[in-house]
């Protein structure tokens, strides 16, 4: 039933996701094409018409269909990207007959050069000529385009050749057939080019930042389908495993791995070369008259773009039900961290964006910042660049629920607000905020699942018992309910904060029914904000007559919501209450690493504290190789508990050799060490599996990186701590 759910919740995800993306990349817009601008949208097609009407468009108009009059003034086109004035109306647009003539003029003198097709031109003149870049078909001229030339034609003629016509001129009234300046049109022109291909550049780089991002991870886990089992791949992820460098206690769980930072590297490179290039040199021209201009202009817009572009990561990565956990092999954790990184790379490239732009717009900052657009910019990236003082490790750790509360607050600010500018300035019109929908569509499914998971569980009472008199530990049961892995527990009654939830692995989900119901154990987190979790798969009972559904749970009052719950416990005179939880569950951090151990000969396990909840269920599953379990724990309370006891003692039936230290640690690093040395190619596979304090996971992971690729035998690593 389990197996069934999960399954079901997986191809609804990729369903979901699937019709999210592409229904973004079909949304009916005004502009031309539908995606984003280079990938299915474009500009200015064809060039020369657009290059037309740009230099005429803030001409006033009588709006009139006849003509009188000449006019010998000349013009330059503007140079701003933003133009927020109102010259002249749609339909002024549409009939006005200086207008049409001037442009039907232009257009069959210009557009020759570039072999644009008479229907292409068409096209634009019944969809833009009201609108300009952005195609509107609802609004036609009141005459067609061989109209409009036939007549500016006879107006040439009357005047006696086109070396009589007269000159537009920027900003003058437009109230005659005229003709644009040579100089001004290629300006113009140029400017269309250049703009159409940097804007090309931001979607075609930021659709490669975002899918890379996310394929990276696909494709290197595909290196474990390699046939054999080689053993050259076990070294390699033997050495990726290893820490970058040995760290201090309090940093030990940002540290990341060699692998880990292979893609850190590569994300802060692509981020920075992608922002930059590819860079269209097309200077002067009437949007950037110099290098310097068309470079602000590029790089603030591209980094915009690109931080849009990471919300496809950064919202995946950071969502319990992220897609990649069941098709990767890439544990909860390191998403978590790379979570931490994308974020940075987004931050940094908002302020790039918004302080580019701002001295690119600085001589007319008056007037843009007076716009709603820009309002909502200012609020876009403070809300972004306010999320990170407060996920610094101190914060995190020392107040874990405010941090939760106020990085999703700007979170979902932040995101509102990227809407909102793109909206202000844009509409609909150019495909930008297809990141946002895809990043809210990813942010809004996953907690759509963890509802469904909410829900599926339903309403329970948990026997919350303190292991000792002080409470150090203490046990949470669950009756009626199987889970596996790890689950969120909500305890709507100790706090008025009822969405607040926290992570706990499961120890057992069934139990004999000869034990009492005070005797049921329970697992956890070493730290509520670091919590330990499990294996991917659950051991379940083979006799159904002797056992009943159970979760138990044990874990480590610190602060916030666990501290409270202790506190609770130790106020009844019994050590023991009665409440009322919610369960989300059951989840896994890391299922096809942990499903790799069935290929393996030997497990050793290390566990520290209340970590040794996370591997039961790991040795139970795969304990029926050799085993060897390593447990220390700073006190032996956790020993004197009857659930925990029993777990234990099970083990030992099944053959697992089973190590205590109270009060000491092993030296996991010599352990190691003599396992390895011992086997020999052929041996099978060797498995180390960690759960504990950082400073334990990072000494097993260095004495596997440095002694892994030198035996004769691969070994799968299994780190199953949380450091959030």
């Amino acid at each position: 039933m389990l197996t069934q759910s999960r399954n079901s919740s997986r191809l609804l995800l990729v369903i979901f996701l699937f019709i999210v993306t592409i229904s973004q990349f079909i949304h009916p817009v005004a502009a031309d094409g539908k995606g984003l601008i280079g990938a299915g949208k474009w500009m200015y097609r064809p060039y020369c018409a657009h290059a037309c009407r740009r230099p005429i468009q803030n001409n006033h108009l009588t709006c009139n269909r006849d003509i009188g009059g000449h006019s010998d003034n000349t013009t330059h086109t503007h140079t701003r990207r933003h133009s927020h004035a109102v010259i002249n109306t749609a339909e002024c647009y549409l009939q006005d007959a200086a207008f049409l003539r001037t442009m039907a003029l232009c257009i069959a003198d210009r557009c020759p050069r570039e072999n644009a097709a008479i229907s292409v031109i068409e096209d634009y003149w019944e969809g833009h000529i009201a609108t300009g870049s952005v195609g509107d078909w609802s609004l036609r001229p009141v005459m067609s385009y061989q109209e409009a030339l036939r007549h500016a034609l006879m107006d040439v003629e009357q005047a006696g050749g086109m070396d009589k016509m007269p000159y537009t001129a920027r900003g003058a009234p437009l109230n005659v057939t005229s003709l644009i300046e040579e100089d001004v049109y290629l300006s113009t022109h140029k400017s269309m080019v250049w703009f159409e291909k940097i804007e090309t550049g931001h979607s075609r780089n930021s659709i490669g930042a975002a899918v890379s991002a996310v394929l990276i991870p696909i494709l290197f886990s595909l290196l474990r389908f390699l046939p054999g089992n080689p053993l050259w791949y076990s070294r390699l992820t033997n050495t990726l495993e290893k820490p970058l460098f040995r760290s201090r206690p309090e940093l030990k769980a940002t540290i990341p791995t060699r692998g880990q930072t292979l893609y850190i590297v590569y994300l802060i490179l692509t981020q920075i070369f992608l922002a930059v290039f590819p860079h269209p040199s097309m200077y002067p021209n009437a949007s950037a008259p110099t290098q310097r201009e068309g470079l602000m202009i590029m790089i603030g817009n591209r980094a915009g773009s690109l931080a849009m572009a990471d919300f496809l990561a950064l919202f995946l990565f950071s969502s319990r039900n992220n897609l990649l956990l069941w098709i990767t092999n890439w544990s909860h954790a390191t998403y978590l961290l790379l979570h931490r990184w994308i974020a940075y790379c987004m931050i940094i490239q908002v302020c790039v964006h918004s302080a580019v732009l701002l001295a690119s717009y600085w001589d007319v900052r008056d007037t843009e910042m007076a716009q709603v657009y820009w309002i909502w910019g200012i609020v876009g990236t403070l809300a972004f660049v306010v999320i990170w003082p407060a996920s610094l490790n101190p914060v995190r750790h020392k107040a874990y629920e405010f941090f939760l509360a106020w990085h999703q607050f700007f979170a979902a600010l932040g995101l509102i607000a990227t809407f909102f500018h793109i909206y202000e300035l844009y509409t609909y019109n150019w495909g930008y905020e297809i990141w946002v929908y895809i990043a809210g569509g990813i942010w809004f499914f996953d907690r759509f699942v963890r509802l469904l998971r909410l829900v599926s569980t339903g309403y329970r009472r948990a026997i919350v018992t303190s292991v000792d008199d002080t409470a150090e530990y203490i046990r949470v049961d669950i009756d009626g309910l199987v889970t596996e892995g790890h689950v969120y527990l909500y305890f709507p009654t100790l706090t008025w904060r009822i969405w607040e939830n926290h992570p706990f692995s499961i120890l057992s989900s069934f139990t004999h029914a000869s034990i009492q119901d005070s005797d049921s154990a329970s697992k956890v987190v070493e730290d509520e904000k670091n919590p330990s979790t499990t294996s991917s798969v659950s051991s379940v009972p083979s006799s159904n007559k002797s056992m009943r559904p159970r979760t138990t749970i044990l874990l480590r009052p610190m602060k916030g919501i666990t501290r409270k719950l202790a506190n609770r416990v130790l106020a009844s005179s019994s050590l023991s209450i009665s409440i009322p939880v919610l369960v989300e569950g059951s989840y896994h951090s890391n299922a096809a690493t942990v499903q790799k151990l069935a290929e393996c000969s030997t497990i050793l396990v290390f566990a520290g504290g209340v970590g040794i909840t996370a591997v039961v269920p790991i040795l139970k599953t795969f304990g029926d190789v050799q085993s060897k379990l390593f447990w220390g724990m700073r006190n032996d309370v956790l020993l004197l508990d009857t659930a925990v006891d029993a777990e234990i003692r099970g083990l030992k039936r099944r053959g697992v050799e089973v190590h205590t230290n109270v009060g000491k640690r092993f030296n996991v690093a010599e352990v190691i060490r003599e396992e390895l040395e011992k086997g020999e190619e052929g041996d099978g596979d060797i498995g180390v599996v960690v759960c504990g304090p950082v400073g334990m996971a990072e000494d097993v992971r260095i004495a596997v990186g440095e002694m892994g690729p030198k035996v004769r035998r691969g070994v799968v690593l299994v780190d199953e701590a949380f450091n959030w």
